[in-house]
C-alpha cells in the first residue's frame, strides 16, 4: 500500500480528510453554550468538529500544528501552533481539547496542554476534554475492525506499570499509515488531579461512556 502524508503528532492527514464530521458532539457542545458564542478547539485537525459549530452559528477559532490540516477549515478561523505553547491573549465561552490528549503518557505535556485550556477559558466559560473510556488502557486487547470504509487495526500492545503503548494501523483508499502512542489510564479522580494542578475542576461527564468530561475554572 501507498504510504500517506503524516502530520507532526503522527496523524495520516488523508485519513483526516475523508472522516465524518463530529455532528453530534457539535450538537452536545452547542446545547451547552445555548446561544452562539466563541469556541477554541484545540488541536482541530481538518475541521470536524470547528466546521459544524461554525454552522451552527458559533466563532471557532481552530488551533492545529499541521498546516495541511488547517487548509481544510472553511467556516472556522484557523491558528497554526503546538498547544502546549498557545497564548492567544482572549479567553472563549468553550475550549475543547479533544482527540485523548488528556491520556497521554507524558504528563508534562498534559499539564501544559490543560494549563492552555486554563489560559484561554472564560472565567464563566467551560472546557470539554476527550479521553479513553477510564479502564481502556488496561483492558483494551488487540482487535480489528471496519468503519466507513477504513479498517483500524491495534496491536503490538506493550504494558509498562500503568503506561500502555500500542501502535494503531490505518488502511483506506488503498493507502496505510501507523500511528505508535502510549497512554495512562485516566479515571475520574486522576482527571480531577490533573485539572486542579491546572487551576480547573471536573462539573460533569457528558456521555454514558464516560469519554467526554466538562471542565470549568
Amino acid at each position: 500500500m501507498t504510504a500517506v502524508h503524516i502530520a507532526r503528532d503522527g496523524s495520516p492527514v488523508e485519513l483526516y480528510r475523508r472522516l465524518p464530521e463530529r455532528a453530534d458532539e457539535a450538537g452536545l457542545i452547542h446545547d451547552l453554550l445555548g446561544e452562539p458564542g466563541t469556541v477554541l478547539d484545540l488541536g482541530c485537525g481538518t475541521g470536524r468538529l470547528a466546521e459544524p459549530l461554525a454552522a451552527l452559528g458559533h466563532a471557532v477559532t481552530g488551533v492545529d500544528n499541521e498546516p495541511d490540516m488547517l487548509r481544510e477549515l472553511r467556516l472556522a478561523r484557523g491558528v497554526e501552533a503546538d498547544i502546549e505553547r498557545l497564548d492567544l491573549g482572549t479567553r472563549f465561552d468553550a475550549v475543547l481539547l479533544m482527540s485523548h490528549f488528556v491520556d497521554t503518557a507524558d504528563v508534562d505535556l498534559v499539564d501544559a496542554v490543560l494549563k492552555t485550556v486554563r489560559r484561554h477559558v472564560a472565567e464563566d466559560g467551560f472546557a470539554i476534554v476527550e479521553r479513553h473510556p477510564p479502564g481502556w488502557a488496561f483492558t483494551v486487547t488487540e482487535s480489528s475492525k471496519e468503519i466507513d470504509g477504513v479498517r483500524y487495526t491495534l496491536c503490538d500492545l506493550v504494558r509498562d506499570g500503568d503506561v500502555l503503548t500500542a501502535t494503531i494501523r490505518y488502511e483506506f483508499d488503498g493507502l496505510s499509515s501507523e500511528q505508535r502512542f502510549s497512554v495512562r489510564d485516566l479515571d475520574d479522580d486522576r482527571l480531577a488531579e490533573l485539572a486542579g494542578a491546572a487551576g480547573l475542576r471536573v462539573d460533569a461527564v457528558l456521555n454514558p461512556t464516560g469519554t467526554l468530561v466538562a471542565l470549568r475554572p
